[in-house]
């Protein structure tokens, strides 16, 4: 495939693409993030009255199946986005732009990408699920819609954060070193997927979420690539995490912002396999869209 609207973001890359200086760049927004949590419990343990570390827990614990745990966790991750850009420029001398592709475009295309994939999921949603499988109220309409502008920002923030730094970042480098879009969509593709690893899980069924989201991660780099910005990306996986996050939550996952809470918890995701090939058929029905109304 040609990746022509790509091009400006791998020339960036091509100033100081050396694969230590990746290294260093993903380790540095690590480090970063770390840093930014740590400071951030300083500021509530001197304010508070409190130890270090005990602020330290309040701010990284959390239990997802409140509200304010959910957020907490959200916003987190969102924190990656600022560490990004930060290692970004100091290994790389690359702006925000150059992550993010043109401001216009990527907020046009966000919308989009967003837009058209909540109009597939509502769709989809009047198809009958398993029958095993039950959908509760989890919060009251009012409180929901409470807590609701909040999550979707603290959404956007987690999303916006993954993106930049996984396509933004991560696949524009590896690019500039490797000129094959096999290489350069596939590494960072597998990379979020093992970032979705989850321990705790059975081991079929974390294999299986692993490979789910390297599945998304390769759908979106594609439209990172496609585009020239991660905006499409942004929005597919924004509109996504808003179904799974504030409209059906699954058990095991974040479940304190959702309206709704499926009674089939995550650890049974390999048992669902049916459901899981036509939950993959709807990512790649909407990747296709995308791709079509983008192009």
């Amino acid at each position: 495939m040609a990746y022509a609207r790509f091009a400006p973001m791998i020339s960036a890359a091509f100033e100081r693409p050396a694969i230590w200086r990746l290294v260093a760049g993903g380790a540095s927004a690590a480090l970063l993030l770390i840093a930014w949590l740590f400071a951030i419990a300083l500021v509530l343990s001197l304010t508070e009255g409190t130890t270090v570390s005990r602020a330290l827990s309040a701010v990284t614990q959390g239990d997802p199946e409140t509200p304010e745990g959910a957020l907490k966790y959200l916003l987190i991750v969102g924190g990656l986005g600022f560490s990004t850009l930060l290692a970004a420029r100091l290994w790389h001398g690359r702006g925000a732009l150059s992550l993010t592709g043109p401001a216009a475009r990527t907020l046009r295309h966000f919308v989009i990408a967003a837009a058209l994939t909540l109009g597939v999921a509502a769709v989809l949603m009047v198809i009958p699920g398993p029958q095993d499988v039950s959908i509760e109220r989890n919060m009251e309409l009012s409180v929901w819609l409470g807590w609701l502008p909040f999550a979707l920002f603290a959404i956007a923030a987690q999303t916006g954060a993954e993106e930049v730094f996984f396509r933004g970042y991560l696949q524009s480098q590896v690019a500039a070193r490797f000129g094959r879009p096999l290489i350069w969509l596939v590494i960072p593709a597998l990379a979020f997927g093992l970032a979705h690893f989850s321990p705790g899980l059975p081991t079929q069924t974390a294999w299986a979420y692993v490979g789910f989201a390297s599945l998304f991660g390769l759908l979106a780099g594609d439209l990172t690539a496609h585009t020239g910005s991660i905006g499409a990306g942004w929005g597919f996986h924004f509109a996504n995490n808003t179904i799974a996050v504030t409209i059906i939550a699954v058990d095991g996952t974040i479940t304190g912002l959702g309206l709704f809470r499926s009674t089939a918890g995550i650890e049974r995701l390999s048992e669902l396999s049916p459901w899981i090939f036509a939950d993959l058929g709807a990512l790649v029905l909407v990747w296709l869209l995308l791709r079509r109304v983008l192009d």
